[in-house]
């Protein structure tokens, strides 16, 4: 059986089970729902104080007879950092700081945040479209232009205003960069991040699925695929 790569699924690690139990995380290649098919290795991710370890989940899809393995958002994927460390990483280098500044302050080695930096700031131009369609799909209008004084700037602004469109049709659902590593598949380092669904076609397209529930926003999302690797995980 073949491992295809990576799946950036859910807000939150409690998502996962339930959903691959229900089918609603399905393979990004052909759309049948995953099954439970046991765990990944074990690994450290470092969060902003100390690490944690996580045992991500697998899922197998039976038509294409392969195994994806699932990830949460508070992760990106081949990083061993969590999702909140390269998020204020990037924010800092998007206000001005430079990387020795920004490794100081999150106490990490200069050259892994260099890396992040460099690794967004090539695919500055990349992101910023996908979170401009992203922005547009979800009812914002955007500004014609937005001054940037540097490429991760500019991927941050357009971000930001993918972010700021979620929150005001569905409210504060998720923090910053999770929900922004859920919308673009795991892709804020490397690959091609995902377009958006169409709304409300999202749950035919197999996206990330956001909609009012009881009265109340709730989040589901199906799989989105990241980087197909077998490279262990990169500082």
């Amino acid at each position: 059986m073949e491992e295809c790569g990576v799946l950036v699924v859910g807000i939150g690690e409690s998502a996962i089970e339930p959903g691959l139990l229900a089918g609603r995380i399905r393979c990004p290649d052909c759309g049948a729902p995953l099954a439970p098919w046991g765990h990944a290795r074990e690994r450290e991710v470092r969060m902003r104080y100390g690490g944690r370890l996580l045992r991500p989940r697998r899922g197998r899809c039976g038509p294409c007879d392969a195994t994806h393995v699932v990830l949460p958002a508070t992760v990106v994927p081949r990083r061993r950092d969590c999702t909140e460390v390269i998020g204020q990483a990037l924010f800092a280098a998007a206000c001005g700081a430079g990387h020795r500044t920004i490794a100081a302050e999150l106490d990490r080695p200069p050259g892994t945040v260099r890396g992040w930096l460099r690794a967004f700031g090539r695919r500055a131009e990349t992101i910023g479209r996908c979170g401009s369609r992203w922005a547009v799909s979800l009812g914002e209008e955007l500004p014609r232009r937005w001054p940037a004084e540097s490429p991760v700037a500019y991927g941050v602004e357009a971000l930001r205003w993918a972010y700021a469109a979620c929150v005001e049709r569905f409210g504060r659902i998720a923090d910053f960069w999770e929900l922004l590593v859920a919308m673009t598949g795991g892709y804020l380092l490397r690959g091609r991040p995902r377009d958006p669904p169409d709304f409300p076609r999202c749950a035919e397209l197999g996206g990330l699925q956001l909609r009012l529930t009881g009265g109340a926003s709730t989040v589901d999302t199906s799989a989105c695929t990241a980087p197909e690797t077998n490279a262990p995980s990169r500082p």
